[in-house]
């Protein structure tokens, strides 16, 4: 007579057989087990956590910049800088050929506090002869006219993205010439806080970092009206354009008042490359902060309204939304100075779904 022989699953405890597995199999095992049993309670602990302020934010910021491919996103961003950043200074030693009878190397040097082989550049740019100035500017506009295009296609894709619009990378002259008009106010700025350095000190020159700060974020909320978005409310724009100010200014800070000393000495032993690697991280970190900053807007746009709509609902201000049609159409409110609550897709679908349970 035949013994049956029945499937004798393991212990789900881990006791089993299994569990006797050693060396890197039992590593793997181990890991991948706690790695699920990690993943299950963290969503457990945001489904049960949800409502509260700070982690309902994070959470919508981390799925919306995943959802948005923030990483990979703000790496072309970054590239697209840097190649738009090359044809630029191409135009800016053009110019600047043009300006040697009332510009010296050793001003333009000491206004931009820059050093060794920097310096013999703009030096060279200065008594270049009138043929290669023509060249070098009409090269540096093209270059600045197509990579501008580029980096403009790529904005307005990103903010596709991020607002959860119809994706399109169609960008008008008006971004073109906003991003160019960004990048050329952030070196006048630049310079400007160097000059105040130069001659008041690093104290006041830090202080200069507030008011570059502010310039940054107005510059930034001009090209952020530029690119799709889910509503025209400029107040929508402003948690965005301060996340990047802060990062320009910040990187800006680290840069003029503590790389000077320490790239002096770093570009003896690492040369070129040690400055292209240190330029292409600071394009990545900018453009990581341009795409966070457009999922802040979009995810505290959704989650809670603008800064504009608050103001509007205040008692006596909500006047101006009730007599005025540009007003309501300008910031995107009704009548009572409030926006429309079917922004927020989680607040849509609990909406839906309360109102199916009560059918």
């Amino acid at each position: 007579m035949k013994e049956e022989v029945h499937d004798v699953m393991p212990p789900a405890d881990g006791t089993g057989p299994e569990s006797n597995t050693t060396g890197l199999a039992g590593l793997i095992a181990w890991s991948k087990q706690h790695a699920d049993e990690g993943q299950t309670w963290a969503s457990t602990f945001l489904d049960e956590h949800k409502d509260r302020f700070v982690i309902d934010v994070g959470e919508r910021l981390y799925r919306r910049d995943r959802e948005s491919a923030g990483t990979i996103v703000g790496s072309a961003i970054a590239f697209r800088l840097f190649l738009f950043f090359v044809p630029l200074m191409l135009f800016v030693v053009g110019l600047a050929g043009f300006l040697a009878q009332w510009v010296t190397a050793q001003d333009v040097t000491d206004t931009s506090s820059v050093s060794s082989g920097l310096a013999k550049q703009i030096n060279a740019a200065l008594v270049q002869s009138g043929k290669a100035r023509w060249i070098a500017v009409f090269l540096g506009l093209i270059g600045v006219a197509t990579t501008g295009r580029s980096l403009s296609k790529v904005l307005v894709t990103t903010s596709c993205l991020t607002w959860r619009l119809p994706i399109t990378s169609k960008a008008s002259m008006r971004v073109i010439g906003g991003i160019v008009g960004v990048v050329a106010g952030i070196g006048v700025i630049s310079m400007i806080v160097n000059r105040i350095r130069d001659h008041l000190g690093i104290g006041v020159a830090g202080l200069s970092f507030i008011g570059a700060m502010a310039a940054y974020a107005i510059a930034w909320v001009g090209v952020s009206l530029m690119l799709p978005r889910a509503t025209s409310d400029p107040g929508a724009l402003l948690p965005g354009a301060g996340i990047v100010a802060v990062t320009i200014a910040g990187m800006q800070a680290v840069s003029q008042l503590y790389l000077p000393n320490k790239l002096s000495h770093a570009s003896e032993l690492y040369g070129a490359i040690g400055t292209t690697i240190v330029t292409l991280g600071w394009f990545f970190i900018l453009g990581r902060a341009i795409v966070f900053g457009m999922v802040m807007n979009a995810v505290i746009y959704e989650r809670f309204g603008s800064i504009s709509q608050a103001v509007l609902s205040l008692p006596v201000v909500r006047m101006l939304p009730r007599k005025s049609a540009w007003i309501r159409k300008f910031f995107d409110v009704d009548a009572n100075g409030k926006g429309d609550d079917s922004n927020d897709p989680q607040a849509s679908a609990a909406s839906s779904d309360s109102t199916d349970g009560a059918k």
